[in-house]
């Protein structure tokens, strides 16, 4: 546990009380999908691997019945947002809190983490940001060289039809 806590971006503390068997699978499923980790564990484990790390600050989120703990290992976002689109289909599950970026964070703002872009959404983002003036510039050199071309291409043809 202490191994996967070192490498998780995002960590999510679930409070999965009332949940079928169908629906812990269907969970599961999900989570393995978006590759997201997901462990169902005692609470004095997690504390226990939690202990020493940036992690501790959360282990007050770790009461009441054992918790599901979903892992963002690549993508910080990935996990907030798969777990909060199975919340929307599952009203049992409530999300107790969670980490990132090594710090405590409570259930609304993993609720706002779930709303913000992917990491490939974000690199997608950029790579538009950064590619729109280069179209652009090249727009504006193709189109007076285009008009030019044309005009030529319309004048051999006049002139073609007239001998």
């Amino acid at each position: 546990m202490k191994a996967d806590l070192k490498k998780a971006q995002t960590v999510l503390f679930l409070d999965y009380t009332g949940l079928t068997v169908a629906e812990a699978t269907q969970l599961r499923v999900k989570m393995r999908q978006a590759k997201v980790g997901y462990k169902v564990v005692k609470n004095a484990l997690v504390r226990k691997a939690m202990v020493g790390t940036p992690f501790e600050s959360a282990s007050k989120y770790l009461k009441g019945t054992p918790t599901g703990v979903v892992m963002g290992f690549d993508d910080p976002v990935a996990a907030a947002r798969t777990t909060f689109d199975f919340v929307k289909t599952c009203d049992h599950l409530k999300i107790k809190g969670g980490v990132l970026d090594q710090q405590a964070i409570d259930a609304r703002q993993v609720e706002d983490l779930s709303k913000m872009p992917s990491l490939i959404e974000m690199k997608g983002l950029l790579i538009g940001m950064a590619l729109g003036p280069a179209g652009k510039l090249l727009g504006q050199i193709k189109g007076p060289a285009g008009r030019i071309v044309g005009a030529i291409d319309t004048k051999s043809k006049e002139e073609g039809t007239k001998a």
